[in-house]
């Protein structure tokens, strides 16, 4: 807890000139709500951040590959987002390209999940698939890295946008073959609707020892 809000006092550092007092901060989520944002409501809760004269505003984010956008777009000051698209960015727009101050996770939560009695045993059986992912998300991105890995031809694969709240459905439905997801999110989502994930829906890890970060614009 004390790391993460070191993190957030060093973004204010960079951010605004460090003699200013209750600093105000636009901080933006990776997502919806959930059990990986909890360090950052207990900080709030506990008064952390206002110890170190930070006045910080925690909103939900839309995709972690967005947060970015938002970030470079003067939107938010900071926000829990993806190291990819903080690479891609700093590699196209240098000028303006946020700084990674602390990493969360050493391997992020994206992967590809199919279903156990579906067509999908190996990323191989991809091709010729139709897989559900939603825009602005980072595994989304991250898809053509993997394919290109894996030797997958991407030509043979139909991709279907979807709202991110109804990636599972789709999947469960058969309306898809796979779904890229944040494995942390799809866990409790299947859960949700009655169904065992570790049994039902294996999935396979797309990006490991990549890590989703804190940027600051």
């Amino acid at each position: 807890m004390k790391t993460i809000l070191s993190a957030i006092a060093a973004l204010a550092a960079v951010a605004l000139p460090a003699s200013a007092q209750d600093v105000p901060i636009r901080f933006t989520l990776d997502w919806k709500l959930q059990g990986v944002h909890a360090p950052f409501y207990l900080a709030d809760q506990r008064g952390y951040f206002a110890e170190e004269g930070l006045d910080v505003t925690i909103d939900q984010g839309e995709g972690s590959a967005a947060t970015i956008t938002r970030i470079m777009s003067g939107a938010y000051d900071a926000g829990f987002g993806d190291m990819n698209a903080i690479i891609q960015n700093a590699a196209t727009m240098p000028e303006d390209a946020p700084v990674m101050v602390y990493q969360i996770y050493n391997q992020p939560p994206f992967s590809v999940v199919t279903k156990a009695d579906g067509p999908v045993e190996t990323l191989a059986d991809l091709e010729g698939r139709t897989i559900g992912s939603p825009a602005g998300s980072a595994v989304t991105v991250l898809f053509g890295a993997l394919a290109k890995a894996a030797d997958i031809d991407t030509d043979t694969i139909e991709m279907v946008s979807v709202a991110p709240n109804l990636q599972e459905q789709v999947l469960v439905q058969g309306q898809v073959d796979a779904s890229l997801v944040f494995n942390v999110t799809s866990y409790l989502n299947l859960i949700g609707l009655g169904l065992n994930p570790d049994e039902d829906f294996p999935g396979f890890p797309t990006a490991p020892r990549v890590s989703t970060s804190i940027p600051t614009a």
